[in-house]
């Protein structure tokens, strides 16, 4: 399996390709990332901290905590560094 960038279908779906699927959209060409074999474009890890970088840049990321909406704190660069290492890692990603 491999980290895939994909599109949902024209029904709206996510292709049949992805296993794991729904994370990090870029909302200007509403791709996302997910897990998967067969289509889609296939990224490196490297590749994923880029793009993730570059959307962060644009529309910063959040982190959220279990105590409720006033706690949420945006994302540093590290941050988001740590947030794709950790997706990466629980998926067995090097």
């Amino acid at each position: 399996m491999a980290i895939i960038q994909y599109s949902l279908t024209d029904e709206g779906a996510k292709p049949n390709y992805i296993t794991d699927g729904g994370w990090f959209q870029n909302r200007d060409d509403l791709t996302l990332i997910g897990i998967g074999s067969g289509g889609g474009t296939e990224l490196s890890k490297a590749e994923l901290l880029t793009r993730t970088r570059a959307i962060h840049a644009k529309y910063p990321m959040s982190a959220w905590t279990d105590s409720g909406l006033e706690n949420i704190a945006v994302l540093d660069d590290d941050g988001v560094t740590a947030l794709i290492n950790n997706w990466c890692t629980a998926r067995g990603i090097s």
